[in-house]
């Protein structure tokens, strides 16, 4: 059971990071929870479980709300004024186009913002997104397809006020 976990580990590390870290903005909070995630996955650990990256990214989502809640701060992905992950974007070659990518993210209400992050930061599946999200498949792709068109009209649109 240990080296099955210890290659689980190794293969969802990094997107349990991204996520988490796209969740707090900052990574003493994430590398705390990310901890507590894993010891948690440990404890409860199944080899036999068909999706563990969803199981791990289900987790990680409560483990973050709870710690904002024990903490009595609030989760910076959900304050009004912004979307803190969006600090993630600063990899774009172009800041016009970061720009209007994190100006189209910000407009994106929290259950569209948390598609984007498990499609994008936990390359999840869709089914593992539904699994996670506690919804069906087609819900999950149809509001996925439905919110990425959404953000390639408000980013050109954006580009092309910019350009003009």
């Amino acid at each position: 059971m240990a080296d099955e976990f210890l290659q689980l580990y190794e293969d969802c590390y990094d997107d349990i990071y991204r996520y988490v870290y796209c969740k707090t903005g900052n990574p003493w909070d994430t590398d705390d929870i990310v901890s507590d995630v894993f010891l948690k996955a440990f404890r409860h650990f199944d080899p036999n479980r068909r999706t563990h990256k969803a199981w791990l990214v289900t987790i990680a989502r409560n483990t973050t709300v709870d710690y904002y809640r024990k903490s009595g701060r609030e989760l910076p992905g959900e304050a009004p004024e912004g979307v803190t992950f969006l600090t993630v974007l600063e990899d774009l070659e172009h800041d016009l186009e970061r720009t209007c990518l994190k100006s189209a993210l910000s407009q994106l209400d929290t259950e569209r913002l948390e598609l984007i992050s498990l499609r994008f930061f936990c390359g999840l599946k869709f089914k593992e997104m539904a699994a996670v999200l506690g919804t069906k498949q087609a819900n999950v792709k149809t509001k996925f397809y439905r919110t990425l068109e959404q953000l390639r009209k408000k980013v050109e649109a954006c580009l092309a006020s910019e350009r003009s």
